[in-house]
């Protein structure tokens, strides 16, 4: 199985880039994305990095999107249960 909260932190650190394909014009409206290159050290090493399959794009984002929901998770518990203790605290001191 995939750590989804590993590929998270590597996709937050892979640097996104405005990039042209060396046969368009420069005017042309640029891509974004990272460089395959980038892509394929973070995630795939080993493989051809001259190009992201849709496979490989997909499965890293559908692992890091499970990776941000449970960080969201973890931080929704966390400040409800402050805000418990918190609440508890005021409660006991105002009586």
């Amino acid at each position: 199985p995939a750590d989804p909260a590993g590929v998270l932190e590597k996709l937050a650190a892979l640097p996104i880039a405005r990039w042209h394909y060396r046969w368009e014009d420069s005017a042309a409206t640029p891509h974004i994305g990272p460089m395959a290159q980038d892509f394929k050290a973070a995630f795939y090493p080993g493989r051809d990095d001259t190009s992201i399959t849709t496979l490989e794009a997909d499965g890293v984002a559908l692992a890091a999107i499970q990776g941000l929901n449970e960080k969201v998770e973890r931080g929704t518990r966390s400040a409800a249960t402050r805000i418990e203790r918190l609440e508890a605290c005021l409660l006991y001191t105002s009586d």
